[in-house]
């Protein structure tokens, strides 16, 4: 074996150690997470259409699987309180019909706070709140029209230690989003205008460095 080859290798090997270390000596609550998140989603669409001088107005809902994932850092500021924020990326499954419209909830980014009481050392009771971003779609086949809709959050859940450096959760959140209203150009001439909420139970399983 080379120099070169040897002192790569003692560099990796080292590298290793000291990950191996660090995450063995993880506190709980304390520090940097990566996470994917898997659970329930309901999207309750309230909308009107006004189309060859006729208003339709309905409230309709739709539930899907929702998937995802979250990136974080939690701070524990005393024995028994945790402050952290995350940023996080969801999709689902779910349609909505409308007026002859699939209308879809796609993507959706967030940048939420949470603060919580540790119920046991390793246990966290928390509430969480924040901003989101969605991505909303209205299809009757031949038209489409899509926008980004600004919106906010507020849920709460309880997160659970499973071993050094492995936690598990089950998170409710709640979301409502800014109106949506479509360029008429969009929809063949048609005037559409909606507004989107949502319930989530997510369950999810972080690693914490």
């Amino acid at each position: 074996m080379t120099y070169r080859a040897t002192q790569v290798r003692t560099l990796a090997l080292a590298g290793a150690a000291l990950f191996a270390a660090q995450a063995a000596t993880a506190e709980p609550f304390n520090g940097p997470y990566v996470g994917a998140e898997l659970g329930w989603q309901q999207d309750r669409l309230k909308a009107t259409l006004s189309t060859g001088g006729i208003d339709f107005s309905a409230t309709e809902k739709g539930s899907g699987l929702a998937y995802g994932g979250v990136l974080g850092w939690d701070f524990k500021l005393a024995d028994t309180f945790v402050v952290g924020g995350e940023v996080s990326t969801t999709g689902d499954s779910g349609k909505l019909d409308f007026g002859g419209f699939e209308a879809d909830a796609g993507r959706t980014l967030g940048i939420a706070a949470r603060a919580g009481f540790l119920a046991t050392p390793q246990t966290l009771v928390y509430a969480r709140g924040g901003w989101v971003n969605g991505r909303f779609s209205f299809d009757d086949g031949v038209d489409r029209a899509s926008q980004n809709r600004d919106g906010w959050t507020v849920g709460g859940g309880i997160e659970q230690m499973l071993s050094e450096n492995v936690s598990a959760k089950v998170e409710y959140r709640y979301a409502k989003f800014n109106s949506f209203r479509a360029d008429p150009a969009d929809l063949g001439g048609d005037d559409l205008s909606a507004r989107f909420s949502r319930n989530q139970i997510m369950a999810g399983v972080n690693y914490r460095f």
